[in-house]
């Protein structure tokens, strides 16, 4: 089994862009310093679903679901860790 290094974990979120990343899958808005859209967690009809360039993280305030890229890889695209690190 393969194991990656958490330094090079950190180093690898602190090189993409979380934006673009959540931006594949989910219509994103400007909204001040974050994005916003409709969470692709759970059906809304009104965003609550914000993703921050600045702290690479997403949350939604409507069913509380947050993390990293590799978290909204692994979550959304039902990836394994590995995998979701090898498409980062």
């Amino acid at each position: 089994m393969a194991v990656i290094p958490s330094g090079f974990v950190h180093e690898l979120l602190s090189r993409i862009d979380i934006v673009e990343i959540v931006g594949r899958s989910v219509e994103l808005k400007r909204a001040g310093s974050t994005w916003k859209g409709l969470c692709p967690f759970h059906g809304e009809k009104t965003p609550s679903f914000t993703v921050s360039s600045t702290r690479q993280t997403y949350h939604c305030f409507g069913c509380g679901v947050h993390g990293n890229a590799v978290g909204f890889l692994m979550e959304h695209h039902g990836m394994g860790f590995i995998d979701a690190v090898r498409d980062l």
